[in-house]
């Protein structure tokens, strides 16, 4: 049978863990601007959500050439994806070093 103190560590862990699936179950990537040298607030470009099922939502800027087509800004994008992949593998990491504490 379990004891007190050790009923109360499963619970402290049950609780940690609750809180990265938690925090892991929603990724949000933000991609801001300045411009430089400007004292101004950084505005969103580019926002994606990515959720543990699977869903995702990608927000870009465009712009309208001469002939009426939206178009993304390139630089922009790349750099939005770039930290996308980098915030999915924190993220593939973080939930695996779980596993692998709950699992040895």
């Amino acid at each position: 049978m379990a004891t007190p103190e050790i009923k109360e560590a499963l619970k402290n862990v049950a609780t940690e863990v609750a809180k990265y699936v938690k925090d892991a179950a929603v990724l949000t990537v933000k991609t801001q601007t300045v411009e430089v040298g400007a004292k101004a607030e950084p505005s969103l470009a580019a926002e994606s959500t990515i959720r543990l099922d699977g869903d995702s939502t990608t927000t870009l800027p465009v712009s309208t050439n001469d002939f009426g087509k939206s178009e993304v800004d390139s630089v922009i994008y790349d750099i939005h994806m770039q930290n996308v992949q980098a915030a999915i593998d924190y993220r593939s990491k973080i939930i695996q070093s779980v596993i692998d504490v709950l699992l040895p």
